[in-house]
C-alpha cells in the first residue's frame, strides 16, 4: 500500500515512468529541520543495512481476532472517529473562496466551504428547514457563491449563516440567526484541513500532532494540485490500514509488480520508525527505509558517503495521521491516500494523487504519463493489497486463527493497533465515569 508508494531515489521505477509522474527526482530546497532529519534518517538506515538489521520492538504483537469483528467496529467509531480530528480535505481541494468539498463520513455528511475572508469552515451539510443536503450530492467538489438547498431553495452563505428563505410571505416569519447551518470544529493547518464530526468538540492540533505538524509543514502540502481521486473498496478499516505501516509484505505480495519495478524493497531492506503525538505510540508515525534495494554495491558504497551529503534521495518515507490517513509524498507530490470506513467489513479509500504541476499546464504527453502512472497505483493496490484484505477478513471469520501477530519488524503496525487500544479504554474510562457518577438527590 502508500507504504510501498513512498517517493524515493536510487531505484529502476523510473525507467518505467516518465519523469513528470516522478516528483521524487526533482531537488527541493531543505530547511535545517529537514535537512537534519535526513542526516538522522540515512545514518540510520545506513547502520541498519551494514549491520542486517532493522528498527525491531522488544517483542511480537498479539491481537485477537475479535478486535476486528462488529462490536468492536461500533466502538472504535466512537472513540475514535467522533472524537478525534480527522484530515478530510487538501488545503489545495479549496484554493479559492467559495471552492467546498461535501462528503459524508459514517452517517454524517459534512461540508467543507472556504468562505469569502479565505477562511475554512467545516457544516453539517443539511438544511436547517427540513434536513436535506444544502449541495446537489453529498459527495462532490465545486465553488458556489451561495448555498441553495434543492427541496425548497433556501439560501446560505458560504459562512454558514441563512440568508434567504423562499417565498417568506407565505412561509411565515422565522428566526434566521437560529437556523444557520450547524457549524463543525475544523481548523487547517500547513496545507490539511481537520475536522471533528462532533459539535461542541474542542481539539488542540499542536498537542495532538505534535512533532507531526513539522514533517507535514515540510510537505509544503498548500502547493499541490490533486490530479485523480480512484476510490478503492476495501475490508475492515484495520485490516486496510495495516499494510500502510510495514514494508515487510512487499517483496511478496508485490514480487511481479512495484518489487521488480523498483529493485528496493526486499529482504535486506530496512524500515524504520518514529512516532509524534501525545502517546508513546504517536499515535502519528513516519516510516522510512532504504531506496537503494538489495544492490550490494550500492550498500556498500554507502558507508563511505559523508553525512553532509545525504539526501532524501538515500531513502523514502511514509507518513501516517492516526487514524485513517497516509501520506506518500514529499514537496514536489505524491499520493495521500484517506481510509473511510464504511461498515465493520467494509472500507473506501480516496487516492488522491497530487503534484507541484498545475494539470491545465501539463502537456498531452505529461497528462497521459499522469494518468499512466494513477492506473499502475490504483491496479496494485486494488488486486494486491485489497483483495488481500478481503481474504484476511474471510479467514479470521472461520475461527481457524485466533490471533493477529504482529512481528518485531512491524513497529508501524504495532504502534497502530496500540494507539487503537488506547482511545477505546479512554472512551470506556469516560463512559464508565459517567455511569458510575451518583445523580443528585432530588428533595422530599
Amino acid at each position: 500500500m502508500e507504504a510501498l508508494l513512498a517517493p524515493g531515489a536510487g531505484n529502476n521505477q523510473h525507467a518505467a515512468i516518465p519523469a513528470v509522474c516522478a516528483p521524487q527526482e526533482i531537488e527541493m530546497a531543505q530547511s535545517p529541520y529537514e535537512k537534519e532529519q535526513t542526516i538522522q534518517m540515512v545514518k540510520r538506515v545506513v547502520q541498519h543495512a551494514a549491520a542486517g538489521t532493522t528498527d525491531s520492538t522488544p517483542e511480537i504483537y498479539k491481537l485477537p481476532v475479535e478486535t476486528y469483528f462488529p462490536q468492536s467496529w461500533d466502538e472504535e467509531m466512537n472513540a475514535i472517529f467522533r472524537r478525534l480530528p480527522l484530515m478530510l480535505a487538501l488545503s489545495c481541494e479549496l484554493r479559492n473562496p467559495g471552492d467546498y468539498k461535501a462528503l459524508q463520513i459514517l452517517d454524517v455528511p459534512v461540508l467543507i466551504v472556504r468562505g469569502d475572508d479565505n477562511k475554512v469552515r467545516a457544516f453539517i451539510n443539511t438544511c436547517t428547514h427540513r434536513g436535506r443536503a444544502v449541495t446537489p450530492t453529498s459527495d462532490e467538489l465545486g465553488n458556489t457563491k451561495t448555498f441553495v438547498c434543492p427541496y425548497h431553495a433556501w439560501r446560505f452563505a458560504t459562512d454558514g449563516k441563512l440568508v434567504a428563505v423562499a417565498d417568506p410571505r407565505k412561509f411565515g416569519e422565522v428566526d434566521k440567526c437560529s437556523l444557520n447551518l450547524r457549524e463543525l470544529p475544523c481548523e487547517e493547518r500547513v496545507g490539511f484541513i481537520f475536522v471533528s464530526l462532533t459539535r461542541g468538540m474542542t481539539f488542540n492540533l499542536d498537542e495532538y500532532l505534535g512533532g507531526m505538524l513539522e514533517e507535514l509543514t515540510c510537505l509544503e502540502a498548500d502547493k499541490w494540485f490533486v490530479h485523480g481521486r480512484p476510490r478503492l473498496e476495501s475490508a475492515n478499516w484495520k485490516i486496510t490500514h495495516d499494510g500502510y505501516v510495514e514494508s515487510y509484505h512487499i517483496p511478496f505480495l508485490h514480487r511481479t509488480t512495484l518489487h521488480e519495478l523498483w529493485k528496493r524493497e526486499s529482504l535486506s531492506s530496512v524500515s524504520i520508525y518514529d512516532a509524534y503525538g501525545p502517546l508513546d505510540c504517536g499515535p502519528h508515525q513516519r516510516m522510512g527505509g532504504n531506496a537503494w534495494g538489495y544492490d550490494p554495491a550500492l550498500m556498500a558504497k554507502m558507508k563511505d558517503v559523508p553525512e553532509s551529503d545525504y539526501t532524501e534521495h538515500h531513502f523514502h518515507a511514509v507518513r501516517t495521521l492516526f487514524p485513517m490517513i497516509s501520506i506518500s509524498a514529499n514537496k514536489a507530490g505524491g499520493l495521500v491516500s484517506q481510509l473511510f470506513p464504511i461498515s465493520s467489513d467494509r472500507c473506501v479509500t480516496v487516492q488522491n494523487h497530487v503534484s507541484t504541476r498545475d494539470p491545465a499546464s501539463m502537456s498531452a504527453e505529461e497528462t497521459k504519463a499522469m494518468q499512466d502512472r494513477i492506473a499502475l497505483y490504483t491496479a496494485v493496490v486494488r488486486d494486491e493489497d485489497y483483495s488481500s484484505s478481503f481474504s484476511i477478513q474471510a479467514g479470521i471469520k472461520t475461527g481457524a486463527v485466533t490471533e493477529m501477530l504482529f512481528g518485531r519488524n512491524e513497529g508501524g503496525a504495532q504502534n497502530f493497533h496500540k494507539s487503537v487500544a488506547h482511545y477505546v479504554a479512554q472512551y470506556r474510562a469516560e463512559k464508565q465515569a459517567a455511569s458510575s457518577a451518583t445523580p443528585t438527590e432530588s428533595k422530599a
